[in-house]
């Protein structure tokens, strides 16, 4: 019976101490854009730098939901030895399908948004946005790099 027991515990601990997701880093949600805004014709930063043309404080970034407005967060962050002045990151949450950037009183853009959601065995539900489609013309992969919206 001792005897028993004692293997009944070994067995126990050896299948407990076998879970593959133990030790797992999982990847989390991604609801993150970044974006330089630049002119079609001279390639210059329109919002940083010596040609700026927009004031980054006053840039919008929103979705509407009926008669509500939902203002999305975001920041600028220079990226040192990259050649680009900063770039405009954006946290697209809570998440949706269109939303609007507002670069002055009389300039809005339109940001279709298409996502991709997966259930992991380890991870749960990860949602990641997959591409940006600008003014209905222009789609934008997300990557790791820093697209240019051109105006």
């Amino acid at each position: 019976m001792r005897l028993l027991l004692t293997i009944s515990v070994i067995l126990a601990t050896f299948f407990s101490s076998c879970d593959p997701c133990k030790n797992l880093d999982c990847i989390s949600d991604n609801f993150f854009g970044q974006f330089r805004i630049t002119s079609a014709s001279t390639g210059n930063d329109l919002v940083f730098g010596s040609n700026r043309v927009y004031d980054k404080d006053q840039i919008r970034f929103y979705s509407l939901k009926g008669t509500d407005t939902t203002f999305l967060d975001y920041q600028p962050i220079r990226y040192a030895g990259t050649g680009y002045d900063s770039v405009l990151y954006v946290h697209f949450f809570p998440p949706t399908d269109v939303a609007y950037m507002r670069l002055s009183n009389g300039d809005i853009d339109t940001l279709h948004i298409s996502y991709n959601t997966r259930t992991t065995k380890c991870c749960g539900t990860i949602t990641e946005i997959t591409k940006f489609r600008f003014n209905n013309m222009v789609d934008i992969p997300v990557d790791n790099s820093t697209p240019e919206l051109k105006k």
